[in-house]
């Protein structure tokens, strides 16, 4: 047990080991033993706020498989209790971190540790494809309650979580690759509205051409990858996929007023590289 006093807005998970202050709510179920999870988080020492370690700091965010001893044990039990989308303080004593030995050199022994984690999302486990269709489900409706509300990281990471699950049915019946061939496509075109949403623009576009494997005439998708493409600068390819709306859906107005966006975009983008040339040669 730490010898550290524990401000009183932190609530204790394990009596004298653990405790937690949420800092922003999640929503969702919480992630179950052998769940893989995905976090973004920052270490520190407790008593004077020196920063160890930090998946933020890479770009990076942190998976690991729950309840298995992969990671630390206040991990192991905090982010157990923590819902997509959540952003906590987690902080562990000494027995709850790494106990007498530290981590040397940036963690002495017996130091109290307090970590801001934010869970991005998680997987639990599914090893047939019964389960993986009833998971990728659960996925598609954690992502939609995420994406209502604004959340679109952690909606992303749902929709991307179920998408993964369909890519292998082995031993899947017809039955069941029936079912899965409209949730993939949906898991996937909603990835790429996540993405939109993020100015994630590459992600959005490698979505949309997973989709449109599926399906290659979805009529949404099509929209999407067409705001992808021109999101990226990448105008003629924007210009081609709108076109291909048209031709899936004659006379869409959503369409013909995109090609319009692009034109536009696509001439003030050759004003401005024309102007920064002329600069190079005065």
């Amino acid at each position: 047990m730490t010898d550290v006093t524990i401000p009183e807005d932190y609530l204790p998970i394990v009596d004298g080991l653990l405790w937690k202050k949420i800092l922003k709510e999640g929503s969702g179920d919480s992630p179950t033993i052998k769940s893989s999870v995905n976090v973004h988080y920052v270490g520190t020492l407790f008593t004077n706020g020196d920063k160890f370690d930090s998946s933020r700091d890479r770009n990076s965010p942190f998976n690991f498989k729950l309840g298995v001893g992969q990671v630390i044990k206040g991990w192991d039990e905090g982010v157990a209790t923590m819902k997509i989308g959540e952003l906590a303080e987690l902080v562990c004593a000494p027995e709850y971190a790494y106990g007498a030995q530290g981590s040397p050199p940036k963690i002495p022994g017996n130091s109290t540790l307090k970590f801001e984690v934010e869970l991005l999302g998680f997987q639990e486990s599914a090893d047939n494809p019964s389960a993986k269709l009833t998971l990728a489900k659960k996925k598609k409706d954690q992502g939609n309650a995420l994406f209502k509300t604004g959340e679109n990281g952690p909606a992303a990471q749902a929709y991307k979580d179920g998408a993964d699950l369909l890519k292998d049915l082995a031993g899947a019946t017809p039955e069941q690759l029936h079912e899965a061939g409209p949730l993939h496509l949906a898991l996937l075109s909603n990835l790429a509205a996540a993405y939109l949403k993020l100015n994630e623009n590459g992600k959005a576009a490698e979505a949309c051409l997973q989709a449109l494997e599926i399906q290659d005439d979805h009529v949404k998708v099509t929209y999407r990858l067409a705001q992808a493409y021109l999101g990226l600068s990448e105008f003629e390819d924007a210009k081609k996929i709108a076109q291909r709306g048209l031709e899936i859906a004659p006379g869409d107005a959503t369409f013909t007023s995109l090609l319009n966006v692009i034109a536009s975009k696509q001439t003030a983008f050759k004003k401005k590289e024309k102007a920064a040339y002329s600069k190079m040669f005065n």
